[in-house]
């Protein structure tokens, strides 16, 4: 399937998206993470659409072609107020979320703002809680460490030596049995290429380290009002599929963990007709 570009504006920043499907049907918000872009979304997009849903994958904040944030707010909550506008903009006010990684994290907090943007939410990789669960587990602080190398000063050099060479190895660690093509990793240094989108990359975790630090991440936070199916590839070696054991949780409407087999942190991609099935599958008869 061929894929459409637009561009709107929302909570202040100009994004650009891919889109598929009905744009009279129901809004599929698709939203990636890191290190990616909005086409990981692809096999959503077209389950999506296929299903009768106006399927959209907007290039998160600061990724270009999406605008950098002109207040320089990279944090969670920016993410969330960021997904809220784009429902509200693109949608009718029938519109699921399905977001990957920071993708997920944006659902999540979106989920608290507004908990009526969205029927239902799709959340891979990241469960919700992330750091009240991972601040316990030893294991979960060894594979974050590329959080704490983010923090130094000069880490855009890092992540762009070698044409991107830390890309690749975090891609390997983290899905450590996909043998991704490579031209799908090509498209994302790309997009990560511009010197503006490296910084804004890592500026999302050097605010989520501030938040860190002023206890803003650290709270323990009510149920959220709104169902969930949370996906976990068995292999992640980014954030460990243990740390969805007791995810169900957060939330106060119904949720499903499933983890995937034979995939990790890139299961979107690794197992596509999988997850999208699992996905469509949950927001069908929710919106």
């Amino acid at each position: 399937m061929s894929f459409d570009r637009g561009r709107v504006t929302a909570n202040g920043v100009a994004f650009e998206y891919l889109q598929a499907g009905d744009p009279d049907g129901p809004l599929a918000l698709c939203l990636h993470g890191f290190p990616d872009d909005a086409t990981t979304m692809e096999p959503l997009l077209d389950a999506f659409a296929d299903a009768g849903y106006h399927a959209v994958a907007p290039y998160m904040r600061g990724y270009a072609p999406t605008g950098l944030a002109t207040d320089g707010d990279y944090s969670a909550g920016a993410l969330g107020r960021d997904a809220v506008a784009l429902a509200g903009e693109l949608g009718d006010g029938r519109a699921v979320l399905v977001g990957h990684d920071w993708g997920a994290v944006a659902g999540y907090v979106a989920a608290r703002i507004d908990p009526d943007a969205f029927a239902t939410l799709v959340g891979m990789a990241v469960p919700p809680h992330f750091v009240t669960v991972a601040r316990r587990d030893p294991r979960q602080w060894l594979r974050s460490w590329y959080m704490a190398a983010f923090q130094l000063p000069g880490a855009e050099r890092l992540l762009r030596a070698g044409d991107f060479a830390l890309v690749e190895f975090l891609w390997s660690t983290w899905s450590p049995g996909w043998d991704y093509p490579e031209e799908r990793i090509e498209t994302v240094k790309n997009t990560l290429n511009a010197p503006e989108t490296t910084s804004a990359a890592l500026a999302y975790y050097r605010q989520f380290a501030r938040d860190l630090a002023t206890r803003e991440a650290t709270r323990e936070p009510r149920p959220l009002e709104t169902s969930a199916l949370l996906l976990a590839g068995a292999d992640d070696g980014c954030i460990g599929p243990e740390l969805f054991a007791d995810a169900d949780e957060a939330f106060a409407g119904d949720c499903r963990v499933l983890r995937v087999r034979d995939a990790g942190h890139f299961l979107h991609r690794e197992r596509p007709a999988v997850v999208s099935e699992a996905a469509v599958d949950w927001c069908d008869g929710r919106v």
